[in-house]
């Protein structure tokens, strides 16, 4: 095995193990709003702060909606990563990947928690989308070419 397999391996599993620490707090994190947002749900312990409103206002909405996206993206960045380094494709494209992903998984939650408290950051979500679209299209090609690849 030459030099330059063996550092590719190193990079891949580094590479891995930042989206898999970030997925992984991703998730916590999601677990730990859960458990916040409870104690102000369904007549909790806790009011309900006033800035958050009403089980059916935009705010609350946006909170739930960044409480399940921090589950889901963290899940997901773990699938996109493993997908990326097993299969990659070329190294810019990879790193492009994998950078996309971690941004959208930050930005995503990140905004709709902003939105949550005041409502025009709403027009911000397209940007952590775009991120998040961009990783899941690298990781689809990455599917696709491995598939094709195993075909021949």
């Amino acid at each position: 095995m030459s030099n330059a397999s063996i550092l590719a391996g190193e990079t891949r599993a580094i590479r891995r193990s930042r989206a898999a620490a970030i997925a992984w707090c991703s998730i916590l994190a999601g677990a730990l709003s859960g458990g916040l947002m409870g104690l102000w749900s369904f007549d909790g312990p806790v009011p309900t702060p006033d800035w958050i409103g009403d089980y059916d206002s935009l705010s609350r909405r946006f909170l739930r909606l960044a409480h399940v996206a921090m589950f889901a993206l963290g899940i997901l960045h773990m699938l996109v990563a493993r997908q990326i380094t097993e299969a990659p494709l070329r190294p810019d494209i990879d790193r492009l990947g994998l950078q996309a992903m971690a941004a959208g998984n930050v930005l995503m939650p990140t905004t709709l928690i902003a939105a949550a408290v005041w409502e025009p950051l709403k027009f911000l979500t397209p940007i952590p989308m775009l991120a998040l679209t961009t990783a899941l299209a690298i990781a689809a090609i990455s599917a696709v070419r491995n598939y094709q690849g195993e075909l021949r």
